[in-house]
């Protein structure tokens, strides 16, 4: 069986998702994306992509690409033989055509957010475009695949048909996120250090914890934000001249773990997320989080393995870094307890098998139902 997995290029823990995923599957698999400027064909080591060019972007949520698009990726799957269409949330113009006119078995993992913090108008209009669009796909797929187990239920009350529904979490690589050696303090001449690491764009708040940053009483400390998106110059500008604000941007996987293994404390101060595979992953790596309550955080960071904010003011994020910057054995003790809790339950190596599993299931009801009608 062939796969393809729709999906943004390089971006955010959506394509982490995936690229985790395709590493694991038995059954070859074509990555197609529509959010970059690359186009046609491209291998990188294990990972095969079809790119089609994105001509705008609407707020990170839908990528208008060139028209023909969708006939050039309906030869591409003919051309690869490709026998189920897997959709990773990200709307591209292509991709609603494919949902109502290809025969093949689909499913659409909801990696998007439901509850957003924020502007009550804007949180409202959000929800109630992603309800519909949750609604306009689920007509046209065999299975949705929700990462948090509470959309379950919401789901079901936005009358989508249970049957179509299943939970598979997100996974972490314990064997590529875990603690380890690291001299990343020494090479930027600092005695604590913060991170930050994802996508850069407003949903991730992050000029809430460059505020904060600026209010902490702890000295000899730096913050590396570490990524790419829309937002990066803005962030850049209200860091201003502050040259303990590090923008490294997006870096490869020895690297970022040079500074994920080297920081004190990794700090997610998002409005949104689905599951929030930055926690997991900081988690993996042995240190203590803080976060907003936001996906999976609370069962995450429950029981003393991270910080929740509550008021998500830059006053109270300022005082929950001081605090772990102070108190060393505490936040030893929590970088323990997550390293310990992520290892003992979330493995990609499982994701895979649940999702393949899902895979053999959607094509063999297909199959059985096509037989049927004829």
């Amino acid at each position: 069986m062939n796969i393809a997995e729709i999906t943004t290029y390089k971006e955010g823990g959506v394509y982490t998702h995936v690229a985790e995923l395709v590493k694991r599957l038995q059954h070859p698999s074509l990555i197609i994306t529509g959010n970059s400027k690359l186009s046609g064909f491209h291998k990188d080591g294990k990972f095969s992509f079809f790119h089609i060019p994105c001509m705008i972007s609407l707020w990170e949520l839908y990528f208008i690409t060139a028209p023909g698009s969708y006939k050039k990726v309906r030869q591409v799957i003919a051309e690869k033989n490709i026998d189920l269409l897997h959709f990773h949330n990200p709307l591209f113009t292509f991709g609603g055509a494919l949902l109502r006119k290809s025969t093949l078995p689909k499913i659409m993992t909801t990696h998007y957010v439901i509850d957003f913090k924020g502007n009550r108008v804007v949180a409202s209009l959000y929800k109630s475009i992603i309800r519909w669009i949750t609604k306009s796909i689920a007509k046209h797929v065999d299975m949705i695949v929700c990462v948090n187990n509470e959309y379950l239920p919401i789901y079901k009350q936005w009358g989508i048909d249970e049957k179509k529904l299943v939970m598979i979490p997100n996974g972490i690589d314990t064997n590529k996120f875990s603690p380890g050696p690291s001299s990343i303090k020494k090479k930027l001449d600092c005695e604590h250090l913060l991170v930050y690491w994802g996508r850069l764009g407003y949903q991730k708040n992050i000029a809430l914890l460059i505020d904060a940053f600026k209010k902490i009483k702890t000295p000899h400390a730096k913050l590396a934000i570490i990524g790419k998106g829309p937002d990066l110059k803005k962030l850049q500008t209200l860091a201003g001249d502050n040259n303990n604000v590090l923008f490294p941007g997006y870096l490869p996987d020895d690297e970022l773990l040079e500074y994920a293994r080297g920081a004190d404390i990794a700090v997610l101060p998002s409005r949104g997320e689905s599951w929030g595979l930055v926690i997991g992953e900081a988690m993996a790596c042995g240190l203590p989080v803080i976060s907003s309550d936001v996906g999976m955080a609370q069962e995450l960071l429950g029981e003393e393995r991270g910080v929740l904010l509550t008021k998500e003011t830059p006053s109270e994020l300022a005082g929950a870094i001081d605090a772990l910057l102070l108190d060393k054995k505490k936040a030893q003790a929590m970088g323990k307890k997550a390293h310990s809790f992520i290892v003992n339950r979330y493995s990609w190596d499982e994701v895979a098998r649940q999702l393949e599993a899902l895979y053999q299931r959607v094509a063999a009801s297909k199959r059985s139902l096509k037989k049927v009608r004829t």
